[in-house]
């Protein structure tokens, strides 16, 4: 990943947080474009990298608490193919519960402000105690890291 920008930097819509990360051949399909998988990668990535607590500490040791996926929904709107130019991942959080938290996506075909969207996504995470493996409410320092990040819920097509 080569540029991490938080929702104090100049986002093309505020509260976002940006993760610009190259397009791998790995990440292409005989196709020759971005494999599906590739993208559900692409999302983690930016997940993780803009919340690096989220079950592990700082040098990688699994943290009390652990956020784990429930849901996923994905909307592929256009194919990225193979190419040196990068893709820039925007991630957001349109919905905080007590023990559970949505994420928002759009990854957008180029790391330019006005570039295309590419996939639009959101999944919700829940918060586990790791002794017990039940949800565990956030804490106010928990939510406050989400809370800077807050935007609209993302537009996706239905079934």
């Amino acid at each position: 990943m080569d540029e991490i920008a938080g929702p104090a930097a100049a986002a093309p819509h505020s509260g976002r947080g940006r993760v610009v990360m190259q397009v791998r051949w790995s990440d292409v399909d005989l196709f020759g474009h971005v494999n599906n998988a590739a993208f559900l990668r692409y999302l983690d990535d930016a997940r993780f990298t803009l919340f690096p607590r989220m079950g592990v500490d700082e040098v990688g040791a699994m943290t009390a608490s652990l956020l784990v996926v429930v849901k996923h929904e994905i909307d592929y709107l256009a194919p990225i193919r193979f190419r040196p130019a990068p893709v820039a991942v925007e991630v957001w959080v349109p919905r905080l519960g007590s023990s559970s938290v949505d994420f928002a996506y759009e990854v957008l075909d180029g790391d330019a402000p006005n570039a295309p969207v590419a996939l639009r996504a959101r999944s919700r995470m829940v918060q586990l105690d790791s002794a017990t493996y039940r949800p565990r409410p956030f804490t106010d320092e928990e939510r406050a890291v989400f809370e800077a990040f807050r935007g609209d819920s993302p537009e996706l097509r239905g079934w």
